[in-house]
């Protein structure tokens, strides 16, 4: 066989978008592009229904690693071109299956084709009892047998118009849509296990998620800096052109310690975030707010505190989250591969000056007059202004 190899490139939903399936098709395959721009040698074809990555023998690998961090794609496998001619098509079965038979074992095998060419002579059924009868008269004698229900190895064979490729390895994909074709949103992101499965859910959408992270170095030290960035280029593996703006909330958080009711202070620290959360949003052109919050999990969670923290803005607030457990974001968070980074010691900014009984159930009357106490419309201004933003691509952590 050459060195050349055909990966082709399955989505599902994106099948379903009618009229608009185009923008979607398009902005998947410009995000593919995107992540395998360092590779040399790629050639794309878009035919109707898939996406076909031409590539040499030693790039598929690396191809294949990579799309299965790109949403909106259901399964990758990685093939060959051959003539649409039944030997040539069953060749390419033996050499793939003879090495895998070992002696007195038997072996099950299946052969199926998806005819795109509907003008092609043969339809889909005798295609598979051709190709497969050809492989089997080779290597039955080896132990070879069909099954179609319980194969240990399955040949599909993709007749197009202009090309068919044969097949054997389907990697599966994250589905969903990709991301940009919903537009960005704004994710505040801790360095706690559950925002980064949040914004993973919603890039799953098709939501170029950027983060904003509220810092208290002057308190905390770095630890929870660097564990956000660390997060936030973790992320941005699925999606790239992300960033996360740094914002210092230091001097909100004394000023709410010196002068509000000790047990507001979390809930307090919450409307200030969203506040700011949504000024940042509105200037970047992000299109809604998101949280990694879940009813009840603790306590500016519950849902009179949820209720008083998102009155404080009006664009939309998603909580991918809201109600799950904690075990099941956890297994996100292990499937992410954030739950390691997550777990590292270091606490949040919301940890600073903890109430010994934090309100579960704050009025927002109460809320309201704690914050007369304090300039928060000058202190907010500030700390926009003193806000950092780093450019996810370019980060190395």
């Amino acid at each position: 066989m050459n060195d050349r190899r055909t990966i082709l490139v399955r989505y599902d939903e994106i099948g379903l978008k009618g009229k608009n399936r185009d923008h979607f098709i398009n902005r998947l395959v410009k995000n593919i592009q995107m992540l395998l721009i360092d590779l040399e040698g790629l050639e794309f074809r878009v035919p109707h229904g898939r996406i076909f990555i031409h590539c040499s023998k030693e790039s598929a690998d690396e191809c294949i690693l990579r799309l299965q961090k790109i949403p909106g794609i259901a399964s990758s496998s990685v093939g060959v071109t051959r003539k649409p001619e039944f030997d040539a098509l069953a060749a390419v079965g033996v050499e793939w299956i003879e090495p895998l038979l070992q002696p007195n074992k038997t072996f099950k095998f299946c052969v199926r084709t998806n005819r795109a060419d509907k003008s092609y002579p043969y339809k889909s059924p005798e295609i598979d009892r051709e190709v497969g009868s050809r492989i089997l008269g080779q290597l039955h004698s080896q132990g070879l047998e069909v099954s179609i229900k319980d194969a240990d190895f399955t040949l599909e064979i993709e007749i197009g118009q202009d090309e068919t490729v044969v097949f054997y390895n389907r990697v599966p994909g994250l589905r969903g849509l990709p991301v940009g074709s919903s537009g960005d949103i704004l994710g505040l992101i801790s360095g706690g296990i559950d925002s980064p499965v949040a914004l993973y859910r919603l890039m799953k959408r098709g939501c170029r998620a950027h983060g904003i992270f509220f810092d208290n170095r002057p308190f905390m030290g770095r630890g929870g800096y660097d564990k956000v960035l660390k997060l936030s280029k973790l992320l941005n593996r699925y999606q790239l052109n992300s960033r996360l703006f740094v914002v210092p909330f230091e001097d909100i958080q004394v000023a709410i310690r010196d002068n509000c009711r000790p047990a507001h202070r979390v809930v307090l620290y919450r409307r200030m975030m969203y506040r700011i959360a949504q000024a940042v949003a509105r200037q970047k052109g992000c299109l809604a707010l998101a949280t990694g919050e879940s009813v009840g999990q603790v306590a500016s969670q519950t849902l009179e505190n949820l209720n008083a923290v998102s009155q404080v803005v009006d664009l939309s607030v998603f909580r991918p989250l809201i109600g799950m457990n904690k075990q099941e974001i956890i297994n996100e968070a292990k499937e992410l591969g954030s739950y390691e980074i997550s777990i590292e010691p270091h606490p949040d900014c919301c940890s600073v000056f903890m109430p010994a009984r934090p309100a579960t159930r704050a009025k927002i009357a109460d809320l309201e007059v704690d914050e007369t106490k304090f300039p928060w419309e000058s202190l907010m201004q500030e700390a926009i202004e003193k806000m950092e933003c780093v450019e996810l691509d370019d980060l190395t952590v």
